[in-house]
C-alpha cells in the first residue's frame, strides 16, 4: 500500500475505529486460505457468503488484526459500519496517492492475455522488476479493482488494470474510479447481451471507458470502421489509436495492441523496446493464461487445446482461427453453453456449431440444446463424452475444449491428461 502499514493508518482512512493494540501488519486479505502471518483479514460480506464466519480461522492463522462489522471482544480489530465500503475508501486513498501512469483495459475478448502481454513486455523495459504492477488474474469488477488498488506500491511507475462488464453502467462506474492515463479496448464483439442488449449496446458501455480517460490520455481501440468512428464522440480531443480488424490469431492481435499501448509510454521506455522473431515465440509462451488456448499434452500423447475459461461466439471463432492453421489429422471440438446471450442464446449457440462443423472432422456438444443434424455432429452428457472421443485420443488428434465457465470443463479436461 501506498501508506506506512500500521492499523492505526488504514483505520483512520477507511473512518473507523481501531480496537486494541496499534500494531505494523503486511497486507490485507480477505481469504484465509491465503492468509499469512501478520496479515490483516477483512471481512467482507456476500449475497452468497459471510466474512465474519471466518474470523476465529484468521486469528489462528496468525492476522494481526480483524476489520470487522460486528464487535469482537478480547481482540485487535477495526471495527467499520461497512466492510466493503472500508475497502472502497482504501482503494480511494490508494488511486488518489498514484501519481504514476495507469492503463485500463477492456473489451469483449482478450482483456486478460492483453493485459499479461504488455506486462511481460514492459516489465522488461523498466529497470527495476519490481516497478510495474498489473491486476492479479482476471479480477475486473468492483470488487476486484478495489482489492487490486490495493496491490499498487510507492516504488510501481506503471500500473495495468483490466476492467469488465456484463450489465449497463459498469464500465462507466469502474472507469471514473480508476482515472486511467490510457483507455484500451481490444475488440467490440457479441458478449453479456443478456444484460447489454445488443452488440450497439456492447460498444456504448466499453466505450464510456474513454470518457475517464485524462484529457491528455491516449485512447486505443480495435474495432469495425462504423464503431471507431461512433468512437471519437467519447473520445473528443484525447489521442487516439484505432485497430482495424484482421483474419488473425489472438495472440497476434493482442500482440499488436500490446505493441500499440507501448507507443503511449515515456520517450526512454519505448526506444528501449525492440522486437524479434524469437522475442515473440518467447511472449507467447510466457503470456499463455490458463484456461485460454493452452496447449496441453495429454493421455496417449493426444493435443489438447485449453480454452475453458470462457465463452462467446467471438471467441469461439477466434478459437477456430487458431484450430485451422493447425495440421492434425483429426480436429475435434468439444463445445458447451455460452452464458448471457439473452434471447439470442440458441440461434447464436447454433451459429457458432455450424462454423464449427466446417473445420472439425467431429463436433461434440455437451449438454446443449439444438436442432442441428449433422453426421460430424453429437450432443452427449458429461459421463458419456470420454467413451465418444476415445478412438481420438492419439498423437494425430487435437481436441478443442471451450464452454463458459458455469460449464466447468476444465473438469472434462482432466479426463483426458
Amino acid at each position: 500500500m501506498l501508506t506506512e502499514h500500521k492499523l492505526s493508518n488504514i483505520s483512520k482512512i477507511g473512518r473507523s475505529n481501531l480496537i486494541g493494540n496499534d500494531t505494523f501488519f503486511n497486507n490485507i486479505s480477505t481469504d484465509t486460505r491465503v492468509l499469512s502471518k501478520g496479515d490483516i483479514f477483512l471481512a467482507l460480506v456476500g449475497s452468497n457468503y459471510d466474512g465474519h464466519d471466518f474470523i476465529n480461522e484468521a486469528f489462528d492463522k496468525g492476522a494481526s488484526c480483524v476489520i470487522s462489522e460486528k464487535y469482537l471482544t478480547g481482540k485487535t480489530y477495526i471495527k467499520t459500519e461497512n466492510s466493503f465500503l472500508f475497502l472502497e475508501k482504501l482503494a480511494n486513498f490508494q488511486r488518489s496517492k498514484f501519481r504514476k501512469d495507469i492503463i485500463a483495459i477492456t473489451g469483449s475478448n482478450g482483456k486478460t492475455s492483453t493485459k499479461e502481454i504488455l506486462f511481460q513486455i514492459v516489465d522488461g523495459l523498466y529497470e527495476n522488476k519490481d516497478f510495474v504492477f498489473k491486476s492479479p488474474g482476471n479480477w475486473n469488477n468492483k470488487l476486484g479493482l478495489y482489492l487490486s488498488l490495493l496491490g499498487l506500491k510507492n516504488n510501481h511507475e506503471l500500473a495495468i488494470f483490466e476492467i469488465g462488464t456484463n450489465a449497463e453502467g459498469e464500465i462507466k462506474e469502474l472507469a471514473s474510479f480508476l482515472k486511467p492515463n490510457i483507455g484500451v479496448i481490444t475488440n467490440i464483439g457479441i458478449s453479456h447481451l443478456e444484460g447489454l442488449k445488443s452488440i450497439d449496446g456492447v460498444f456504448e458501455e466499453k466505450t464510456d471507458l474513454f470518457s475517464f480517460v485524462s484529457s491528455n490520455g491516449t485512447c486505443l481501440i480495435r474495432a469495425k470502421n462504423e464503431y471507431l468512428e461512433k468512437a471519437k464522440e467519447k473520445i473528443k480531443k484525447r489521442k487516439k489509436i484505432f485497430l482495424t480488424i484482421k483474419e488473425t490469431q489472438s495472440f497476434d492481435q493482442n500482440f499488436e495492441m500490446a505493441e500499440a499501448v507501448i507507443s503511449c509510454l515515456p520517450e526512454k521506455i519505448k526506444k528501449k523496446y525492440h522486437s524479434s522473431k524469437q522475442n515473440i515465440e518467447d511472449l507467447e509462451k510466457k503470456s499463455t493464461v490458463p484456461g485460454r488456448q493452452k496447449l496441453l499434452i495429454g493421455k496417449n500423447k493426444v493435443n489438447l487445446i485449453d480454452d475453458t475459461y470462457n465463452a462467446n461466439p467471438d471467441s469461439f471463432r477466434a478459437a477456430f482461427q487458431k484450430i485451422r492453421t493447425m495440421s492434425y489429422k483429426n480436429k475435434i471440438c468439444v463445445m458447451g453453453k455460452m452464458n448471457e446471450l439473452g434471447d439470442q442464446s440458441q440461434y447464436l449457440e447454433d451459429k457458432v456449431i455450424k462454423d464449427a462443423l466446417d473445420i472439425f472432422d467431429q463436433v461434440i456438444a455437451l449438454n446443449l440444446d439444438s436442432n442441428i443434424k449433422a453426421n460430424n455432429f453429437k450432443i452427449v452428457n458429461s459421463e458419456s463424452i470420454f467413451k465418444n472421443l476415445e478412438m481420438f485420443i492419439n498423437k494425430d488428434s487435437v481436441i478443442l475444449f471451450k464452454a463458459s465457465r458455469s460449464v466447468k470443463m476444465e473438469e472434462i479436461v482432466k479426463l483426458f491428461l
